[in-house]
């Protein structure tokens, strides 16, 4: 009878993640329709004249328009995030906590070191991303034609605001707010961790993304339950995207030579380590009057 309760649990902890798919499919869909009524009120005779198939045409076409696709993506995310928003705010979030100071949530040596985080993840994650690539083309190909689709190759302010802000906030309620707040009241913390962040790379889709995605949420569950703050995990998320949309790509070696990008994979995961160690500091120091 435990086990069968435990297990009812732990699949309970599955639901933020089917919400937010479920958001997902009806966002889509209320999209195309919403696009095709638009079509059909705009000109009803260019409809007739050039039948269902020319009209079929152009809603498909839509798979391929990078700024509706956006839209399309940020609408989404904004509504899961309201909807997890709410979720979290109302099973998680103390109703009679004092608010913290800034100073009591996060200290320089954790800000530091989370930029440490931030530096050292974006190149592992690169040769995470060349490990898929070597194990199977495919999945690397299908991953930068989804990439050019929603329009990452030219960045633009919609773009920006959804990599940026957007999707940390909706991302993090999901994941690390109301997926691993439930995980761990039935798990311990690493297996509850490492549950979370395997849906949050399986939720991207894709062989490449959900690859590094496996390895960021890995880091975000550790800076939320150890830092005791959703908004740290939304920080450092925000932080990684800002990187990985505007780093510029001379800070990335592409040549050929094996011994120095063993070299760069190797500083990459000291810098790391040192995040990791830097965060830690703070959270000690974090709070104390000087």
């Amino acid at each position: 009878m435990k086990l069968l309760k435990k297990a009812g649990s732990i699949l309970f902890c599955l639901l933020p993640a089917l919400l937010a798919f479920a958001i997902q499919i009806v966002i889509t869909f209320a999209g195309i329709f919403l696009w095709a009524f638009l079509l059909i009120w705009k000109d009803p005779a260019k409809i007739r004249q050039n039948g269902a198939a020319a009209f079929l045409t152009d809603i498909i076409s839509l798979t391929e328009d990078s700024q509706f696709l956006v839209l399309l993506t940020a609408s989404y995310a904004t509504i899961a995030a309201l909807t997890l928003g709410f979720w979290y705010w109302k099973r998680f979030v103390p109703k009679h906590r004092p608010r913290r100071k800034p100073s009591a949530l996060l200290h320089p040596a954790m800000l530091a070191g989370m930029a440490l985080l931030v530096f050292g993840l974006q190149y592992i994650s690169n040769y995470l991303a060349l490990l898929v690539a070597a194990i199977n083309p495919g999945w690397y190909e299908t991953y930068e034609r989804m990439m050019e689709s929603i329009g990452f190759g030219d960045v633009t302010p919609a773009l920006v605001l959804y990599s940026v802000i957007i999707a940390p906030i909706s991302e993090e309620l999901i994941f690390r707010g109301v997926t691993l707040s439930y995980a761990v009241k039935v798990m311990p913390f690493f297996a509850a961790n490492t549950f979370q962040a395997f849906l949050f790379g399986l939720f991207h889709g894709n062989a490449v993304q959900g690859v590094y995605a496996f390895v960021a949420g890995l880091f975000c569950g550790y800076i939320c339950q150890k830092g005791g703050s959703l908004w740290l995990s939304i920080l450092f998320h925000m932080m990684f995207n800002l990187w990985g949309t505007f780093a510029p790509g001379f800070l990335s070696y592409t040549g050929g030579l094996l011994p120095l990008h063993l070299v760069i994979f190797a500083a990459a995961s000291a810098v790391t380590l040192c995040g990791v160690a830097l965060y830690q500091k703070g959270l000690a120091l974090r709070g104390q009057t000087p």
